[in-house]
């Protein structure tokens, strides 16, 4: 009688085990069907956009870049910001050295500026150099423009400076980050 009941546990163990495992692998086809399914219709849109696997890989990586300049600009602003906390705002408002340094700091993203502007337009024609710098001279005013309005944003004094300084070199590095992942599409 005992082996009867195992033979018939057994029986209906493995007949559960079947079921089970038919269930899960019927879920696994469903989403690799799914799946397919969203792949196909990925891949037909993009041919019907004519675009190709090569262009969204350049635009990630373009997008990465941007994501890593500001990255390195946020951080940069946090150490500066940590600074200011350890010294005191008033301390460093009244410091023309750290002014100085944000002076400096303008002077190293306008040159960084000016080396991938140089080498970008190595990479037009003469129509393509001429639309671009009419863009970059617009944007050059535009730079100068927005940081004199955010400086005038704050009460007269030292921060004025200071905080022109600073808005002009994020808004460089942001230009000079879109100017490297195009440039990364160039080459």
């Amino acid at each position: 009688m005992e082996q009867a009941f195992l033979v018939v546990l057994g029986a209906a163990l493995t007949w559960a085990f079947y079921f089970l495992q038919r269930r899960v692998e019927r879920r696994r086809t469903t989403e690799v069907i799914e799946r397919s399914q969203k792949l196909l219709a990925l891949k037909q849109g993009l041919e019907g956009t004519g675009t190709s696997l090569g262009d969204l890989q350049r635009f990630e990586s373009g997008l990465v870049g941007k994501a890593q300049a500001t990255v390195e600009l946020a951080d940069d602003y946090l150490a500066r910001a940590e600074e200011v906390v350890e010294r005191g705002a008033v301390e460093v408002l009244q410091d023309d050295e750290f002014t100085a340094q944000a002076r400096e700091r303008l002077l190293f993203a306008d040159a960084k500026l000016r080396r991938v502007v140089a080498h970008l337009r190595e990479h037009l024609d003469a129509d393509g150099q001429n639309a671009f710098d009419r863009s970059h001279r617009a944007w050059l005013a535009y730079r100068d423009r927005h940081a004199l309005f955010i400086a005038q944003s704050y009460a007269r004094g030292p921060i004025r400076s200071l905080i022109r300084a600073v808005t002009l070199e994020s808004l460089t590095a942001a230009w000079v980050a879109e100017l490297e992942t195009q440039l990364g599409n160039a080459e």
